[in-house]
């Protein structure tokens, strides 16, 4: 049955546009604009059969050169992220639920029936795998001791990175009805952060599982399982010290990473993840509202409402700008500034709902069919 719901629902948050009666729910049709940057595409490839029928969103995963794509059916890519060339492929015969992680020199993949995978980062070969308790929805994350990923029953499994052996588990069976995902744990040497369906985050030592403190990020209100929901869906940012997070009908917040104290809290709901670059958090809500805030302080510095239900990505900086992607697949630039837009490009007719990733200075987009593309932009 939570199967069931959790399709439901991640339905009922993209489908919108499956109605076409226009009451107030329909995603708000595009304002139109004068461009103040030019959008130049530097290349595009073709990765393979992309998102799928259901409602994943898988994540492709960059290191200093390189980044690493795969589609639901488990074909891997691995391309050269300044010239678009791929350097090497490899079909891995699985179906994948979570995108692509990376570990100390690994490549980590979860799999539909719960099998976690580690490969190499120069060809793709399987180092090992190992069965976890179900599906594996959240990108795993891992580093030179250990590797960490959450299912879709609410386990977190951590296994030694050199064999895949289990080291620990902990259990946060998640309520009723949940969103489809889990977040990506956040790994240090002396810490594990995840986030989980009840609304809390937690963070547990690597070693041997013992939790070292909790936050609670949202608690249920409401009587219907749809008004108690409160994942946490977005993951665990880290930056100098300070863990910033966001729950579905919760809290965005920023803790300290030694003991979790909140450091600043608003009320915000939001499924996407957070971007952070340069003192500024950028968060695109639930309802598709993309807000810019001081990340010291928590206060709002600005925020776009003319997206409304368009379900857009998280957000990514890049340059002066700030760009989101939607389910139509237009990709909207706005002013770092104020938020203004400033240049629209339509990527593909399929979608887009894998978080955008930037450089600085280039920004990739993978829409729902596969297709990936590198966009730079300029002022005109």
């Amino acid at each position: 049955m939570r199967l069931i719901l959790t399709l439901t629902l991640a339905i009922a948050l993209s489908g919108c546009s499956l109605f076409s009666k226009k009451d107030g729910t329909e995603p708000m049709e595009l304002v139109d604009f004068e461009p103040t940057a030019k959008i130049d595409r530097i290349w595009q490839r073709d990765t393979g059969a992309g998102q799928g029928e259901g409602y994943t969103r898988l994540t492709p995963a960059f290191d200093d050169e390189l980044l690493y794509v795969v589609d639901y059916e488990g074909k891997l890519s691995a391309i050269n992220r300044l010239s678009g060339k791929v350097v090497w492929r490899r079909d891995l015969d699985e179906t994948i639920a979570g995108g692509v992680g990376l570990g100390a020199d690994q490549l980590l993949l979860g799999t539909d029936e719960g099998e976690l995978l580690a490969l190499s980062q120069d060809d793709g070969t399987e180092l090992w795998r190992t069965q976890l308790s179900s599906e594996i929805m959240s990108v795993p994350a891992g580093d030179s001791a250990v590797v960490a990923a959450q299912t879709l029953d609410g386990r977190l499994t951590v296994v030694n990175a050199s064999s895949g052996e289990v080291l620990w588990f902990y259990d946060n069976p998640p309520p009723k009805l949940t969103l489809r995902g889990r977040p990506t744990p956040a790994i240090t040497g002396s810490a594990i952060y995840a986030g989980f369906a009840s609304g809390r985050l937690m963070a547990f030592n690597p070693q041997n599982g013992l939790i070292l403190w909790e936050q609670r990020v949202a608690m249920p209100r409401g009587r219907s399982d749809l008004e108690k929901m409160v994942d946490i869906q977005a993951s665990p940012l880290l930056q100098d010290g300070i863990l910033y997070l966001n729950g579905y009908q919760g809290r965005l917040m920023a803790v300290t990473r030694a003991n979790g104290r909140p450091l600043w809290s608003i009320d915000s709901s939001s499924y996407q993840e957070l971007w952070l670059d340069n003192g500024e958090l950028f968060v695109s809500a639930a309802d598709s509202k993309v807000t810019a805030y001081n990340a010291a302080a928590g206060t709002e510095l600005w925020s776009n409402e003319q997206m409304l239900r368009r379900q857009v990505t998280g957000a990514a900086s890049v340059g002066d700008y700030v760009a989101v992607a939607d389910e139509d697949g237009y990709l909207h630039f706005m002013n770092r500034s104020d938020g203004s837009f400033a240049a629209r490009t339509r990527v593909d007719g399929s979608g887009v709902r894998a978080p955008l990733w930037s450089d600085g200075e280039r920004l990739y987009v993978l829409a729902n069919d596969g297709t990936l593309a590198a966009y730079t932009l300029s002022g005109r």
